[in-house]
C-alpha cells in the first residue's frame, strides 16, 4: 500500500536520499517546505508534490491534507526539530527525523507525551543499524558474551575536514548544531549503544568548537574518540584527505560497504519493522547531551 509523505527542509544536503528511499518504496510525496528553493531535484522523483518557501502557507495547505499524510520527514537544521516534530504529531502525522533527533534530553519525554496523545511515532535515521557488518557485530558479539566475559577497546578516529562555509553555516553554530558531538559524532554514539548498551561514565579530554576528544566506558567496553573538522588534525595520517576509523580490538570495521542503500534500508526498517524508534535512540542523545556541557 502506498503511503503519502509530508517534507520539512526538502532543500537540505541529505534530503535526495530521502527522497530516493521514498521513491523507490513506491510511496507518494505530497508537500514540501524549506526557506531555499533550490528544489528542482523534486522533479526527478515528485514532479507533482507541493512545495512552499512559507512555513505559514506550508502549514495552511499541510492542514488542509492531514489526513492523508501517513509520515512528515524533517531535515531542517538540529535545533528545529523538536518544533517540527510537535507540528507533525498534533496534526496526526508520524515522523522520520534525521538525527540527532533532538539536542536535550527533556525534548525526548515531550515528545513521548505527543506520541500517546495524538497516537503516532516518530522515527530517527540510523542508517549505520541498518549496515551487514553492523548486524553481524551484534550477533557475534551476543554469542561473544555468552561464552565468556570480555572486554571490547574501541577506538573511533573521525576527522571530516570542512572549508570555511562551515563555520558561516548553521552547523558551525552550536547552537543550531549541537556542536561537534551532536553534528558529526551522533550516529558513531548511536553505534556504540547500540552494540554495547548504556554507558556507565565518560570523560572528555579535549574540547575545542572544530574536535573533541574523550572516553566513554559501558559494560564491557572501553571507547576512546577523536572528532574532528580542522585540516591540521590530517596531518599525522600523511595523505588521507579524511580518516573515518571505527575500529574494535584493533580490527577495522568498514561502515562504508553498501552504505549507498543504507538510507532506503532505514525507511524500509521503519515503515516495515517500526524501528528505531524514540525509546531506540535515547541512549545516544542523553549521552551526547552530557558531553557536550
Amino acid at each position: 500500500m502506498s503511503l503519502n509523505f509530508a517534507f520539512i527542509g526538502v532543500a537540505g544536503y541529505v534530503s535526495p536520499r530521502h527522497l530516493s528511499a521514498i521513491n523507490k518504496l513506491g510511496h507518494n510525496l505530497k508537500i514540501a517546505y524549506d526557506v531555499n528553493d533550490n528544489v528542482g531535484i523534486l522533479d526527478k522523483f515528485f514532479p507533482k508534490c507541493l512545495f512552499y518557501n512559507d512555513y505559514n502557507k506550508f502549514k495552511h495547505n499541510f492542514k488542509k491534507i492531514k489526513k492523508k499524510i501517513d509520515y512528515t520527514v524533517i531535515t531542517t537544521p538540529n535545533n528545529t526539530h523538536f518544533k517540527y516534530i510537535k507540528f507533525a504529531l498534533i496534526n496526526n502525522s508520524n515522523v522520520i527525523c534525521e538525527k540527532p533527533l533532538v539536542l536535550r534530553s527533556n525534548h525526548l519525554k515531550e515528545i513521548k507525551k505527543l506520541e500517546k496523545k495524538y497516537k503516532k511515532k516518530v522515527y530517527t535515521i540510523l542508517q549505520l543499524r541498518t549496515l551487514k557488518v553492523v548486524k553481524d557485530l551484534k550477533k557475534n558479539k551476543r554469542l561473544i558474551d555468552k561464552n565468556k566475559n570480555k572486554n571490547y577497546q574501541i577506538t573511533i578516529n573521525y576527522i571530516t575536514p570542512r572549508g570555511h562555509w562551515y563555520k558561516s553555516s548553521w552547523k558551525g553554530n552550536s547552537k543550531k548544531s549541537g556542536g561537534i558531538l551532536f553534528n558529526i559524532g551522533i550516529h558513531l554514539l548511536d553505534l556504540v549503544c547500540f552494540l554495547f548498551g548504556q554507558y556507565k561514565k565518560y570523560k572528555i579530554i579535549k574540547k575545542t568548537s572544530s574536535s573533541c576528544v574523550g572516553e566513554v566506558k559501558f559494560n564491557k567496553a572501553n571507547l576512546r574518540f577523536k572528532l574532528s573538522i580542522n585540516p591540521e588534525d590530517l596531518k599525522v595520517y600523511k595523505d588521507r584527505k579524511v580518516v573515518r576509523d571505527f575500529i574494535i580490538n584493533r580490527k577495522k570495521i568498514d561502515l562504508a560497504k553498501n552504505f549507498e542503500k543504507a538510507h532506503y534500508d532505514t525507511y524500509r526498517d521503519i515503515i516495515e519493522y517500526k524501528k528505531f524508534d524514540i525509546e531506540t535512540v535515547s541512549n545516544s542523545i542523553i549521552l551526547a547531551e552530557k558531553m557536550s556541557k
